[in-house]
């Protein structure tokens, strides 16, 4: 099973959900989208883009997208107590946390926006 899934814009159908080139579904709507992959026990594939802060793309510093919208950030701790751990956050829920790779970071803010997308913490 992939654990990641994208969830891409389907010209005047809706959104599809897709693992590599093969098209899964499609819906009317994100939401359902993304409930379709959280459903499947996996997490929406995110853009990854460098961070640009005043016209400067610090080293180690990466922001996630969902078509225009940024929606998360991680970025490595290169100095301090924390130095070589990845700091991640989800700017939707406020989801965030600290973790030992990048990869582990990447799938901490996908995790997260998913639920977020799905309500799956919401009582």
């Amino acid at each position: 099973m992939t654990d990641r899934l994208k969830v891409r814009l389907a010209y005047q159908r809706g959104f599809q959900v897709v693992d590599g080139s093969t098209v899964l579904q499609t819906f009317k709507d994100r939401d359902d989208a993304f409930k379709f992959v959280h459903g499947r026990g996996a997490r929406v594939w995110l853009d990854w883009l460098r961070t640009v802060i005043g016209a400067q793309t610090p080293p180690f510093d990466f922001t996630a997208m969902f078509q225009q919208d940024a929606v998360g950030r991680i970025f490595k701790t290169v100095h301090g107590p924390g130095a070589d751990t990845w700091f991640w956050t989800c700017f939707e829920g406020g989801a965030r946390g600290t973790v030992a790779s990048k990869d582990e970071a990447v799938a901490g803010v996908e995790r997260a926006y998913t639920r977020y997308v799905v309500k799956a913490d919401w009582r």
